[in-house]
């Protein structure tokens, strides 16, 4: 049977997200990722919260990151403050044993 296209499954909900504050996009000296560094960010929201978040430094400057981290199942991203970000460790993966 041929796969039909479209969404196969219950789809994220998206009436939840309320987007972070973030910085406008920096000009000039951005410097774009060749690979990615994994972080933590932390994000402020509109209504005073904050949010630590897993993702990556898609891009930066002295000051600012563009970061990138998944919520409700889709790739998200801001601008933010340099100084709201850390370096996150990956764990290599070990291959299973056959």
């Amino acid at each position: 049977m041929a796969e039909r296209p479209g969404w196969h499954g219950i789809p994220p909900s998206t009436d939840r997200y309320i987007p972070p504050l973030q910085l406008g996009t920096p000009e000039g000296n951005i410097t774009e990722a060749v690979r990615s560094p994994a972080l933590w960010v932390e994000l402020d929201y509109p209504d005073g919260s904050t949010r630590t978040m897993k993702g990556f430094a898609m891009a930066w400057t002295g000051s600012a990151v563009l970061a990138q981290w998944i919520e409700y199942s889709r790739a998200r991203e801001a601008w933010v403050d340099a100084a709201r970000c850390r370096r996150r460790a990956l764990t290599p993966r070990t291959p299973h044993a056959a």
